[in-house]
C-alpha cells in the first residue's frame, strides 16, 4: 500500500510538465452515455435551438472547441467542408442527439436527419407509420365509398382510421430524438495531463 502511494506521487511528480487535455463524459445520473477527447465526432444542439456537428479539437473545464464538418451532397459525390473552428460554453449546450440519429448539414444549416439514421424502429417510434396507415385508410374508405356510392359503413371504418392516425401522432409528440441536458442528463469535464 505505501509502495503504491509512493509510485503515485513519483509519478504525478514527472506529469506534472506536461500538458493537460479534457475529456467530456456525457453521462445519465452517474452512468457514463459517451465519452469525448480531442479528435472526437460529436452533434450538439444549443440553448438557441441551432445544431453544430463536427470535430473536437480542444475540451477544457468549461467549453468545448468544435470544427464544424458540413457534408455537401451532389451529384458527382460528396464534398466535406471543414468551417472554422468554433467555442461552445458548455452551460450553453441544451441537447444531444440519442444514439443512432443523425445529424447532417443540409440547406446552410445543421439539423437531425428526417431519415432517422440508424435508429432502430425509427418510422414505428416517430408514429410516422401509423400517420400514414391512418391516412391512407380514411382515404381508402372514401375512394371505395364514391365508386360503390355507398358510404353507410363508412363512419365505423373512418373511427378506426382516426385512431391509428392519432395513436401515430401521440407517438410523434411524445418521442424525442435528443437527450436534453439536465437533471438527469449532464455533460461533465475532467482535465488529465499528458505528454506530447
Amino acid at each position: 500500500m505505501i509502495r503504491s502511494a509512493i509510485m503515485m506521487i513519483l509519478l504525478l511528480s514527472l506529469l506534472s510538465g506536461f500538458s493537460q487535455q479534457g475529456i467530456l463524459f456525457f453521462r445519465k445520473n452517474d452512468r457514463t452515455i459517451s465519452t469525448y477527447i480531442q479528435d472526437s465526432y460529436i452533434a450538439l444542439e444549443l440553448k438557441t435551438h441551432q445544431w453544430f456537428a463536427g470535430v473536437i479539437t480542444k475540451v477544457q473545464n468549461d467549453s468545448l472547441y468544435l470544427k464544424p464538418l458540413e457534408v455537401i451532397y451532389g451529384v458527382f459525390g460528396t464534398d466535406t467542408l471543414a468551417s472554422e473552428i468554433m467555442d461552445f460554453a458548455i452551460s450553453d449546450i441544451y441537447a444531444l442527439p440519442k444514439k443512432g440519429v443523425l445529424v447532417d448539414y443540409r440547406n446552410g444549416s445543421f439539423r437531425i436527419s428526417m431519415s432517422g439514421g440508424h435508429i432502430h424502429w425509427y418510422w414505428v417510434k416517430s408514429g410516422w407509420i401509423f400517420r400514414v396507415l391512418g391516412a391512407g385508410y380514411a382515404g381508402l374508405v372514401v375512394t371505395n365509398g364514391i365508386i360503390q356510392n355507398d358510404f353507410t359503413l363508412a363512419g365505423s371504418k373512418f373511427g378506426v382510421a382516426a385512431a391509428v392516425f392519432l395513436f401515430g401522432e401521440l407517438l410523434h409528440l411524445t418521442w424525442k430524438p435528443t437527450l436534453r441536458l439536465g437533471k438527469k442528463y449532464k455533460l461533465e469535464c475532467v482535465t488529465v495531463k499528458i505528454s506530447h
